[in-house]
């Protein structure tokens, strides 16, 4: 494929190369960030006026005011503060998911 300018000129050519590691469309190739996400304690999928969190791993927090658990597909789902955030990750590790 080539393009050209408004005068004609060369600007651009592009080729296709043969690559081993390429990942037709529709298929699905774990990267190096997914195999990381999965690995840790839990992650932080969404911020707000709490932050949700979502466990990769079976815990069960106790809910408080500032811990609250929400039924999504995963069961190990919260909505927490700020402040219960800052400890869970000292406790943790974790990733943002967002």
């Amino acid at each position: 494929m080539k393009v050209y300018n408004s005068n004609g000129i060369l600007v651009a050519e592009g080729y296709f190369v043969s690559n081993p590691n390429f990942v037709p469309k529709g298929e699905y190739k774990e990267t190096e960030l997914d195999r990381y996400k999965r690995s840790v304690d839990f992650r932080i999928t969404s911020c707000g006026n709490r932050y949700e969190i979502i466990f990769n791993k079976p815990v069960v927090l106790k809910e408080t005011r500032s811990i609250k658990r929400i039924s999504s597909k995963n069961s190990y789902a919260y909505l927490v503060t700020e402040k219960a955030l800052e400890s869970l990750k000292k406790q943790y590790t974790h990733a943002c998911d967002f």
